[in-house]
């Protein structure tokens, strides 16, 4: 008796367990089949928010940025962008010519040569020198080379030390002008203002008589053609530089910058060119933008410019233009 009652329970809890386990399969095939669907609402969703948020960026990017807004990745293509434009602004002339003046001390303006230089007392020479060339003065000019080398009156009523005529004798350099001789002979008054030694700096034969005397008379001729320049011509003066006798210092490096603003064109070029003995002819291989130059030298060159005008000219050299008046 025992035995069939056993199995009789045995055959009843086979049947509940069959049907409980296709109770199980049928609510597990449903579970899954809403979760498949669900998963795959989910995933088009996301792609459609994907692709919402790329036509969103697309469209963003597209947008003008507005005045103030911080881009720092477009900037270099932007003032390149700008650089290639033709400048038609008006400018203020006045002092154009003159680099930032952080300390007007040592600042002289010579009327008589109508030009201003910053005086480097270690070294007893400028630093720089700032002037206008025009047109009118090259055409007008008929005085003679005075040759008359001398200290500046100005150095030496201040009590600077200032350079003489003799501490280049035997030095093996020449007496290099920063404003040229041949730039002002208006009057012989004026020609003779150019020999101060406060506007002359040791420069190698090979510099003075080859690629730098080529590059004056060249500027000269842009002059001609464009009525007036604006010209930033010294050296670079940083540093421990050799000497010559009465301590004036060696340059390793002159330059010059140039802008010719107009009401219809505004155009930079710089030249750096190392004081040493083997040259090139082509000054063009020296050329850079000023604002290349400004980092090397630490110097702000024509601050008086527009800040639109000073970014768009200062960035790049444009070497057609300044070839083709040549």
């Amino acid at each position: 008796m025992k035995k069939r009652n056993s199995v009789k329970i045995s055959k009843r809890t086979y049947r509940w367990v069959v049907l409980l386990l296709a109770v199980l399969v049928v609510v597990l095939a449903v579970t899954l089949r809403r979760t498949a669907t669900t998963d795959r609402g989910t995933t088009l969703h996301s792609r459609t928010e994907v692709r919402s948020d790329n036509n969103s960026r697309t469209k963003n990017s597209a947008e003008p940025k507005r005045k103030g807004s911080i881009t720092s990745a477009p900037a270099k293509d932007a003032k390149k962008n700008l650089s290639v434009r033709p400048t038609t602004v008006s400018v203020d002339r006045e002092g154009l010519e003159l680099p930032a003046i952080v300390d007007d001390e040592f600042v002289l303006r010579n009327e008589d040569g109508q030009y201003t230089l910053l005086y480097d007392t270690t070294y007893r020479q400028a630093a720089w020198v700032a002037y206008r060339l025009t047109r009118t003065e090259l055409e007008a000019g008929s005085a003679k080379r005075s040759n008359s080398f001398r200290s500046d009156p100005q150095v030496l009523s201040h009590g600077w030390p200032a350079a003489s005529d003799s501490d280049y004798k035997g030095s093996g350099y020449d007496r290099g002008h920063l404003l040229p001789s041949a730039d002002r002979c208006g009057s012989s008054q004026e020609n003779r203002a150019t020999f101060l030694l406060s506007n002359i700096s040791p420069q190698r034969p090979e510099l003075n008589r080859g690629v730098w005397r080529l590059l004056e008379e060249q500027v000269r001729r842009w002059a001609l053609q464009c009525d007036t320049l604006y010209i930033v011509t010294g050296s670079n003066l940083n540093g421990h530089l050799p000497r010559i006798r009465g301590g004036v210092g060696v340059p390793e490096q002159f330059f010059k910058a140039i802008l010719l603003c107009s009401d219809s064109e505004c155009q930079a070029i710089a030249f750096l060119i190392p004081n040493e003995k083997q040259l090139s002819k082509d000054f063009f291989t020296y050329a850079l933008s000023i604002d290349s130059l400004e980092d090397r030298l630490h110097m702000d060159l024509f601050p008086v410019l527009p800040d639109e005008v000073e970014t768009r000219v200062e960035s790049r050299v444009n070497r057609p233009f300044w070839r083709n008046m040549r």
